[in-house]
């Protein structure tokens, strides 16, 4: 009795692109000639006649006998590639039943990879050392301790270098970090830094990212600045405001003071507070100084429209 022919067919199509190393879910199912009862039988699934998984046949639907969904792993190169699911020639139940395949067709991709920065100091001093953190992160929670990530400046120069740690970031599933020491310029202004990550290193092919952040770079204080913020029209010290002078910060205490160490220059002083209000003063220093700051208190009204 010759072999009874069989057909077999993906339940869902596979995606036309997966991440490098990607687990890609696959169900199969096969049928043969009326009747057939194909339960128990193997589908081979193989790539570059090399078999990768085997996979038995378990309920029957509508004529067909379906695997349980599994997963293959994707080629862990980026390009084309294709996967040959084979139902080979067996018997099931003393029926001898013929071989039948479909083809997968698919294209792997780099993962992606994102970048942060955070505690970033301003301002800082012109040439003192400073730090800021940097994380990594894959899009696939691949693991990226031990790669490298650059710091450079305005005209591309690289900064600082710092090595991913092996741990993530507390309470996150994957964000790898380091701490970065940095050499602030030479001059004063506001800066615009890159952080980047090249990913060449990693096991995995991942796309590289980069991050920018800002800081400040000051002129070294001389001088201090005391700030007294009181109540118009009580007198009374307010605590908790928050005082610029520049790009110097600081928040009163409860008696209402503050205190700023600055260099010498004529700087814009402000202070703000939820429910009061005051305007912005010119302060020239050139020597330690004291000024005083009165808040108006705002109506309820005006503080519930805002």
């Amino acid at each position: 009795m010759s072999p009874v022919p069989t057909r077999i067919e993906i339940v869902e199509p596979v995606p036309p692109e997966v991440p490098v190393g990607a687990g890609v879910t696959l169900k199969v199912k096969v049928a043969g000639a009326a009747g057939s009862d194909l339960r128990g039988g193997r589908v081979n699934v193989m790539a570059d006649e090399e078999r990768v998984l085997s996979e038995v046949l378990g309920k029957c639907r509508d004529g067909f006998a379906a695997t349980d969904p599994f997963t293959v792993t994707a080629p862990h190169r980026v390009g084309a590639f294709t996967w040959t699911i084979v139902f080979p020639a067996q018997e099931i139940g003393g029926v001898a039943y013929r071989e039948s395949a479909v083809a997968v067709a698919s294209r792997t991709r780099p993962h992606q990879t994102s970048l942060a920065v955070w505690a970033v100091p301003s301002p800082v001093r012109i040439g003192e050392r400073f730090a800021v953190t940097v994380g990594a992160k894959s899009s696939g929670a691949c693991a990226v301790g031990g790669a490298t990530v650059e710091i450079r400046d305005e005209t591309g120069a690289v900064t600082g270098k710092g090595i991913l740690g092996d741990t993530p970031w507390p309470e996150t599933r994957a964000l790898y970090w380091t701490e970065i020491a940095l050499a602030a310029p030479s001059r004063h202004g506001l800066f615009c830094w890159t952080a980047s990550f090249a990913a060449a290193e990693l096991e995995l092919p991942h796309e590289g990212s980069s991050a920018e952040f800002s800081f400040a770079a000051v002129k070294r204080p001389e001088h201090k600045l005391t700030v007294t913020v009181v109540e118009r029209d009580v007198a009374a010290p307010v605590a908790d405001v928050q005082v610029a002078l520049g790009p110097y910060r600081a928040a009163t205490d409860a008696a209402g003071l503050a205190h700023i160490d600055a260099p010498a220059g004529t700087f814009e002083l402000a202070v703000w507070k939820s429910g009061f209000e005051a305007a912005p003063m010119a302060v020239e220093i050139i020597a330690d100084t004291s000024v005083q700051v009165k808040l108006t208190r705002l109506p309820e009204e005006v503080k519930a429209w805002g």
